[in-house]
């Protein structure tokens, strides 16, 4: 077990730089804090407010010897395209291995891809391909159809090949005759209902690494800490998550749970649960992990305001803000052209939770998995997705749970409600709050300390209305 004292915990964000400062033999937080992002000019500068913040906690032996790790998704992310033979198969098994490694998905194409297709991809500005689709001893000619289309393009972005390795040296060989760059990864869906996604992501995220240091100041950010960026944001958060949920040795988890991130742009639900096959039912569609992640591009209390007061009308919005409709569309407005803005007062702050409110609850239903009723007289049932009805644990953060009047309310947005039978989504649960935003770095110290990770999350999370602590 490593001996490490002390640790300084950091996460460059587009908007924010922020850093925990934890005693890892003591198991709780010291400081956690933050400065607006410098990742456009020089990330160098944040970073030097940060580490001052922590040196403020610390003796100068203690700062120095401290573990100093860090993630970033100050690329805003990376822009990844999944490419897959069907939709609902290998492209949302795609979905599964994209959103896992902290990728953004731009794009999804299914089938034998064409010209108006690359032309979406150069469009959307796609920063990784990921290509997938066939089971083992599979399908071929699609395939290399797709492996042709893409190499005679003039994309020059990495592709990482994921599917039926028996055309995987077919399909890198066209890719690199034309100079492309091509990774392979094992299958993703080597059989029926089987997801291997691990070695993908991994690739992802040693793309993601090389390109974000190379933006500027990173590189000497790398320096500074030691060689100290270690994963991208979404993934630290992803990896807190599962040792929250299953534990380590020595220290026992919490069971299954859900984390919902709301944001200005998107809102990111993390689930961590066993799949499972509800009674009378047959399981169609790829199979999906015991972590999950999704992210919804349209769901957001900023930028993506506009959409999600469209989606549910400025008349309801205003309704469950209790404010005035032409209020509604004026912060709304406000909103989309300041992603930066702060509630100025107490009608901003109940619009924005009852914008929450909405991300929640239409995020919670897009991640979660649903029963259909089929006509066939072998199966009257079919389920699609996760049955998350067992999860009892429900964890809120980003700043518009975080700094809402009533969290808990906001959260139990994601439970099903009446007339919802075929959502499978929990009826009731335990509400927590992170409320010092230490996830992505519990994450980080997970990878050399999760003892004291999950201990300090235990510690930490705020329960709120009736639900017991975690310790």
């Amino acid at each position: 077990m490593p001996k490490d004292k002390m640790a300084v915990l950091l996460d460059f964000g587009s908007t924010h730089t922020k850093v925990t400062v934890a005693s890892v033999r003591e198991e709780r937080i010291l400081f956690s804090g933050g400065t607006p992002s410098t990742v456009k000019s020089d990330a160098r500068l944040g970073l030097e407010r940060c580490l001052e913040m922590a040196r403020s906690v610390l003796s100068a032996s203690e700062f120095e010897s401290a573990l100093k790790l860090a993630s970033s998704s100050a690329a805003g992310g990376l822009r990844m395209a999944v490419i897959g033979l069907s939709r609902s198969l290998s492209v949302t098994a795609g979905r599964c291995a994209a959103f896992g490694a902290g990728g953004k998905i731009m794009t999804t194409l299914a089938g034998k891809i064409n010209e108006s297709d690359l032309a979406k991809l150069a469009e959307e500005k796609v920063e990784i391909i990921l290509f997938c689709g066939g089971y083992e001893r599979g399908s071929e000619a699609a395939l290399l159809h797709n492996a042709s289309v893409l190499a005679a393009s003039s994309l020059q972005i990495p592709v990482i090949y994921a599917g039926n390795s028996f055309v995987a040296e077919k399909a890198r060989f066209l890719l690199a005759a034309c100079g492309k760059e091509c990774f392979i990864a094992d299958n993703i869906i080597p059989a029926v209902g089987e997801l291997n996604t691990g070695m993908a992501e991994g690739i992802v995220r040693e793309i993601f690494l090389k390109r974000i240091i190379d933006m500027k100041g990173l590189d000497g950010v790398r320096k500074m800490l030691g060689g100290g960026i270690l994963m991208p944001t979404p993934a630290a958060v992803l990896a807190a998550g599962k040792l929250l949920s299953r534990g380590c040795e020595g220290e026992k988890g919490i069971g299954e749970l859900i984390i919902f991130d709301v944001g200005g742009a998107t809102t990111d639900v993390h689930s961590f649960a066993e799949r499972r096959l509800c009674e009378g039912a047959r399981i169609t569609g790829a199979a999906e992990g015991f972590a999950k992640r999704t992210v919804e591009g349209d769901l957001g209390v900023r930028e993506s305001s506009a959409i999600a007061a469209e989606e549910l009308g400025i008349q309801k919005l205003a309704a469950g803000a209790n404010v005035s409709e032409s209020f509604a569309a004026e912060a709304v407005a406000r909103r989309v052209k300041d992603n930066s803005l702060l509630p100025a007062s107490e009608e901003d702050i109940r619009l924005d939770s009852a914008l929450a409110a909405f991300c929640v609850r239409v995020a919670a239903r897009r991640h979660a998995g649903r029963m259909e009723h089929s006509a066939s007289a072998g199966c009257k049932l079919i389920q699609r997705g996760k049955d998350l009805r067992g999860v009892k644990n429900i964890i809120g953060t980003g700043g518009p749970l975080l700094n809402g009047g009533d969290p808990g309310a906001l959260l139990s947005e994601a439970l099903r409600k009446d007339r919802e039978e075929d959502t499978l989504l929990p009826e009731e649960g335990r509400f927590y709050l992170d409320e010092r935003y230490i996830l992505y770095a519990m994450g980080l110290l997970a990878q050399r300390n999760p003892k004291a990770a999950l201990a300090i999350m235990k510690k930490c999370l705020k329960p709120l209305k009736d639900t017991a602590c975690l310790i």
